[in-house]
Parts: structure tokens; sequence; C-alpha cells
């Protein structure tokens, strides 16, 4: 393993690299890499979620490096939808193979090497440790104050490294936020449907933060959180809401949030971390009894469809690991797939659709949904019709949008007989 201080000494013209993401995002390299890019060169950098300072991101916008992504957020979001970054519409479980095919570098985030010559991989093992075995170079950046959390796939050794430099920028975290009333309402809902003993899978975002929340206080016991950690799942591991079998009780691929919940993986054998090859493998998954699935969207349509990456034009998010973990739950002993998302945006406009437009990607089709929950209620759609669907689906958007919304739906007309 040699220290480099120059980055290009290392990546060769016309590389193919990739990056890893979420709270392991190498962020000095990347700024590095942004800084001495050129068109020239030919560079092209692959990663999924990236967080923390994407200065990087100045040199994409320049053309002097391209960037590709298969979860936009931040400032990617407006160059994915301008056409300056690609958006790859890859599923969790595709993205080992994604990044174990053809890929030139690795930059991946570590802390210093242990006493048997070994660095973590810290707080993300979707991908990593298929993309240091799969990369012909592996370069890495030591960060010092990198977590060290237990797991399966989460430590890489030095002999695997082949550059490293000292990390000047700090660890990324990803904040919680404030629920709002309506996001708790739906934490409520979501918790009312979640039996004693079952598996729980959580997504990315304010309303599984909040579910995780309202199951430290009324959640039903002897469960076991499958998929991501965040930091309100300590609260659940001290609410005595977890299972107590001996076994991890948070089987995680990534932990997605700040020093509460990273500090408490080093120090808990209850919190494990394995690769998507488990993690979001739908046979692993359906071999777990009452796997219920809790997915955010971007927004629902009346026939149940569900757009997570892209609405109206805009690239906004990624499939990300719903899809496996709605394959896994569907096929799960007792297992139910839920989407939970607010009524409507920030501006008002009803998340409950009657349609999609061209511009927005089905993420999951109807098929594949079991409930949709917003503020308003619960929508269970498993063995309705069509028009029984839109009329459930109506009944949970936000009371201002319900009129078009079954006007749309060729329903408002009966229902105003109906009550006539």
């Amino acid at each position: 393993m040699d220290r480099i201080q120059h980055l290009m000494q290392a990546i060769p013209s016309g590389a193919s690299l990739v990056a890893s993401s979420y709270c392991s995002t190498p962020t000095t390299l990347l700024n590095r890499l942004g800084a001495v890019a050129d068109k020239s060169a030919g560079l092209s950098l692959s990663a999924g979620l990236l967080l923390g300072d994407l200065a990087f991101l100045d040199a994409v916008r320049r053309g002097d490096l391209q960037f590709r992504t298969w979860h936009a957020s931040g400032p990617v979001r407006a160059l994915a939808t301008s056409g300056q970054v690609g958006y790859l519409p890859a599923r969790a479980s595709s993205v080992s193979a994604l990044v174990g095919r053809d890929t030139d570098v690795a930059l991946i985030r570590v802390s210093p090497p242990d006493s048997r010559g070994r660095c973590s991989l810290g707080p993300s093992a979707s991908y990593t440790k298929t993309l240091v075995e799969s990369a012909r170079i592996v370069i890495a950046e030591v960060d010092p104050d990198f977590p060290v959390p237990q797991g399966d796939d989460t430590w890489v050794s030095t002999d695997q490294i082949d550059y490293f430099m000292d990390s000047d920028t700090p660890m990324a975290e990803y904040p919680s936020s404030d629920p709002s009333s309506a996001v708790r309402e739906i934490a409520r809902h979501v918790v009312g449907l979640i039996p004693a003993g079952a598996h729980v899978q959580l997504g990315i975002g304010a309303v599984a933060e909040a579910v995780a929340s309202e199951l430290a206080r009324s959640g039903p016991g002897g469960l076991r959180m499958i998929g991501l950690g965040c930091d309100q799942m300590t609260d659940l591991m001290a609410s005595g809401q977890l299972i107590s079998d001996g076994r991890p009780s948070i089987i995680a691929a990534e932990l997605l949030g700040s020093e509460k919940i990273f500090s408490a993986a080093g120090d808990h054998p209850g919190i494990w971390l394995a690769s998507s090859k488990t993690i979001h493998n739908p046979v692993w998954l359906a071999s777990l009894p009452r796997l219920i699935s809790v997915c955010s969207a971007l927004a629902v349509d009346l026939s149940g469809q569900v757009a997570s990456e892209t609405m109206d034009g805009k690239v906004l998010a990624g499939i990300g690991g719903s899809a496996d973990f709605f394959d896994g739950a569907g096929l799960s002993p007792g297992g139910v797939r839920i989407v939970a998302l607010p009524s409507v945006t920030a501006k008002g406009i009803s998340r409950i659709a009657s349609s999609f437009g061209a511009g927005t990607a089905v993420t999951m089709p109807r098929h594949s949904v079991d409930v949709v929950i917003t503020e308003h209620g619960v929508a269970t759609l498993t063995g309705l019709s069509t028009v029984e669907r839109a009329l459930a689906l109506a009944n949970i958007a936000a009371p201002e949008h319900r009129p078009e919304l079954l006007h749309a739906a060729g329903i408002l007309p009966a229902v105003s007989a109906l009550s006539a």
C-alpha cells in the first residue's frame, strides 16, 4: 500500500471509476479528483447516494468529468435532470454486479488498519467489498474517526488497497428531520399493521425515521429490523421492542445517520452489517417470516403504481432496495408490502395521482403493492378491482383533492348519484 499526494499518479487516462457511497462517501478523494480532472483524460465516475461535501460536481458541470449515479440526491438531482449526470435505473440487488464489471479504479473511505492489517469499510457494506475485490486499482482515504461496526462484509486487508491518502474532510452524516404532524400520523398507521415478532424493513427519510420512533413507543415487541439502520433505532434498541434471541436484532447493508447510530454499532453486537448480496437478495428476504416492508415514494397513482425515482421529467431519487424488499416481502409467510407517504407535497400537490405522465417512471407495478398509507388513512389494495383500488386510494388523498381524483377515475358521478 503506497501513500500518494497527487491522485492522478494512480489513475490512468480513460479510466472507469466507482466510489463508495452513503456515509462512506470518500469526499477527499472525490474532491481531489474534481480539482484535477480534465476532459482530455476521459474519466468516468459512477456512485450511488453521495453525502457530504460534493465540490467535485464542479468538474461535472464543466464537462471535465463524466458522472453516473443510481441514486440522485441534493445537487445531483438538477444535474441528472439536465442530463449532465447520467441516471442508472438500478435496483440495489444489481449494484454489486454493476460495480464488479470493468471497473478500473475504486475510490473508498476506510478506517486506519488494525493490528491484523485490516481496514474497516465503516457504515456502508452494500457493495464496497465487492468493489474492492473487482477493481483493478483500489485507492482509499484513511479516516482516523471512521466507525468500525461489526459484520460479514465490513473489512478489507491492506493488501487489497494499492494506494492510500489521508482524509481531510469529515465523514458524511445523514441528518434526521423533525417529523411533521402528518408524518407522525402516517407512522401510527404503519405501526398498527406490524405484528409481534415481525421482521421490519424501513426505507430512507422522515417517514421511516418516524416509524422507528413510533415502534420504540408503542411497538408490538419481538421485532428484528432489516435493511438499514438509522439514529432512531438506538431508541428502539433501548425500548425493549427488539427481539433478544442471541442473534443481531438489526441486520443492515447501510447505517445512515450520525454519531448516535455509528457509536452504537461499534459497541453493540445487536447491529450487524452485510452486503447487498444478502440484504437485498429476495430469496433470503423471502425466508424471513412476517417481513413487513415499508417504503416511501414520490407518488402513487389510482391503480396503485408507485413512482420513486422521477417525477414530471425530474430525477429525484432512485430505486434503492424497494423492489428487492417488495419481492421478498411478497413471498415471505405473512409478509406485507407497504408504501407510506404524505398525501401532498410541500407545494400542496397531491401525491395520490390520477395517472403518471411520460416523465414519471413506474418503480413498482400495481400488483406489487399491498397497502398504501397517508396521514388520512390506510388503503388495503389486495383483492380489489381497479375501480375499487381507485376509490380506496382517492379516500386517503387530501380531502381537497378527492373530487378531482374521483372524477378522473370516473367514480364521482356514481358517488354523487348514490348520495343524492
